[in-house]
């Protein structure tokens, strides 16, 4: 906790030198002097004071947290430090395994690559991590944003001051930050993708320099891709988006040389996609080729109204009327990149949710497409303000501030309470456990009671408990663990489960998903802890106080699970799934 105390001190105190030596907001003389920001020094020096205030609020937010990482939560921290461990003892072994994971794997390691002198210099902690995340990939992404939207925005003569409120906005984004403080690098594809976006936008739809613009767009799109798959169905998004936005004009003014340009740009950037597919990711292409994602994840799926839901959740009241706001001026006065986004925006959210449901990291594309409508807005608002434009970019600001604060701090949640417009209703506070040396004691009394031999299981899935849970209170227990089911269409039901030594289950089942899409879970959890069917044989050694008033309790196996227990469990999962087969026992 010291050490991220003095990390946020001087962070803050870097950040403050650079801000008085490269720009004081409040002195801009002129829209010009905000509008030609094209000097490296200057770019560089926003970059570097943006990244540092950010890294010194990781710090506050990784030591509010407690060291409870699980599933994706934990992924790619454990890959970033096997890389960085790899990448240290043969950096040539390293490079030959980085170009193997590109072309077969779903979850590439390819996306920590650029994270890997974090590592080398400040070491493989959670904090490290994360600063690596937010310092290579958001705030490039956030700024690179924020300044499209911001030139793009509409009157053409904006205050100086809308730039200082853009930029606030663009950083403190909070769909932007709830995926990265929870460890997952997603906001790498969205950093592409607002380079694809840019130069689509910048040759007029692949008109201007088609074969060049359209290698760009290829490129960018597929790098998205290859850092993190889904961002196919944002790369389709964007391509029907800018059908919609450009073929009504040519058939308007019978453009066709325009659309032969556009063609031919757009064959290129297919090329690009599809070749640079073909040679570096052939095996997982076949793989995903092969792949039913409407069968494997129907588990994660709901219906289109919760899906809506989810999404509405991830931002405040306050930040969608202003997006509304910005959609609508956007419409009045003629701006076409923000309509463009928007429709990218809906399109990705269509496509996406006919296979799962978006999670924080799939719903970034999502939200990136509606930041320019939220700069529509605040440029629309600070500029055409009868206040001095200070006092109005200053107070978008504070709004922008509060919802941040809101969204990721406990203290911030609860003294905002009363006016919880301002913050996204779905929170991403500090990972925590209630009783967290109850959680403990199970991992200990697991690891003192078991033989070298000796395996277990857990039938939970969920924030409550899991088997990764356990692995981070003690790694020891890595060794015995027996992996189960956790998704009915993802997994299906292990029946090694039931040879395990051991066994912990809770008391209310502990699960994530929709209700009735973890049976596999639910249904072996309760016959133990009933002692009926297959719970008959194992009894109750002891129990525990877990968070959320979940009670936890381990049990041993005192007998071999009969056949007939085993059918009798398998004729209950077939009334769901009915291509479960018993297994021979």
């Amino acid at each position: 906790m010291l050490r991220n105390l003095q990390a946020v001190f001087c962070c803050t105190l870097a950040a403050a030198n650079i801000l008085a030596r490269i720009g004081r907001f409040r002195n801009f003389a002129s829209v010009t002097q905000v509008e030609n920001l094209r000097s490296g020094w200057l770019w560089g020096g926003l970059y570097i004071c943006t990244a540092l205030l950010c890294v010194a609020f990781v710090a506050i937010y990784i030591g509010l947290e407690d060291p409870v990482y699980y599933w994706d939560y934990d992924a790619y921290f454990k890959v970033f430090n096997q890389q960085g461990d790899f990448l240290v003892e043969n950096p040539v072994q390293w490079l030959r395994q980085l170009r193997a994971s590109i072309q077969k794997d779903s979850y590439s390691v390819a996306i920590l690559a650029p994270l890997m002198p974090f590592y080398t210099v400040f070491g493989g902690s959670r904090f490290s991590y994360i600063a690596a995340v937010v310092a290579v990939y958001l705030v490039p992404a956030a700024l690179f944003i924020g300044r499209i939207s911001y030139l793009e925005a509409v009157p053409a003569k904006r205050s100086p001051r809308s730039w200082f409120a853009v930029w606030v906005a663009a950083v403190l984004y909070t769909p932007f930050w709830a995926a990265t403080l929870r460890g997952m690098p997603d906001i790498a594809g969205s950093l592409a993708l607002v380079a694809a976006t840019y130069f689509i936008w910048k040759s007029k739809f692949l008109t201007q320099e088609p074969v060049a613009s359209g290698v760009r767009v290829g490129g960018y799109l597929w790098l998205a891709f290859m850092l993190r798959r889904w961002y196919a169905y944002s790369a389709v998004a964007v391509a029907i988006s800018a059908a919609f936005f450009f073929l009504p004009r040519i058939a308007m003014n019978r453009d066709f040389p325009a659309l032969w340009k556009a063609v031919l740009g757009g064959l290129c950037a297919v090329l690009v996609v599809a070749g640079a597919a073909w040679i570096f990711q052939l095996p997982l292409i076949l793989e995903i080729l092969g792949t039913n994602y409407g069968e494997l994840y129907d588990g994660y799926k709901t219906n289109f109204l919760s899906q809506l839901e989810q999404i509405g959740s991830r931002l405040s009241y306050a930040n969608w009327l202003l997006i509304l706001v910005g959609l609508y001026f956007s419409v009045v006065r003629g701006n076409r990149f923000s309509l463009f986004c928007a429709v990218a925006s809906a399109l990705t959210f269509f496509l996406f949710t006919r296979t799962q449901d978006p999670d924080r990291h799939h719903s970034m594309p999502i939200f990136l497409w509606l930041f320019p409508a939220y700069a529509q807005a605040i440029v629309a608002i600070v500029s055409g303000s009868t206040l001095r434009a200070r006092w109005t970019a200053a107070s978008i600001a504070v709004a922008a501030g509060l919802a941040f604060l809101g969204t990721f701090l406990p203290s911030g949640r609860q003294l905002l309470s009363p006016i919880s417009y301002v913050y996204a209703r779905e929170a991403t506070l500090p990972l925590h456990l209630d009783n967290l040396p109850e959680y403990k004691r199970l991992a200990d009394d697991l690891l003192a009671k078991m033989e070298p031999d000796d395996r277990f299981a857990v039938f939970a899935s969920g924030s409550v408990m899991n088997d990764w849970l356990l692995l981070g209170m003690n790694p020891g227990l890595s060794s015995h663990l027996e992996p189960t089911c956790q998704v009915d269409s993802r997994d299906e039901f292990g029946p090694k489960a039931l040879k395990s030594k051991f066994i912990v289950v809770t008391d209310p089942p502990v699960t994530h998903l929709q209700q009735g899409a973890q049976i596999c879970v639910t249904m072996p959890n309760q016959y133990i802890l009933e002692g009926k069917g297959i719970g008959a044989a194992y009894r109750r050694l002891a129990s525990y106080q877990l968070s959320e008033g979940v009670n936890g309790y381990l049990y041993e196996q005192m007998r071999p699970v009969s056949k007939v227990e085993v059918d009798a469990l398998y004729s209950e999962f077939q009334k769901k799934y009915p291509s479960w087969q018993p297994p021979q026992w």
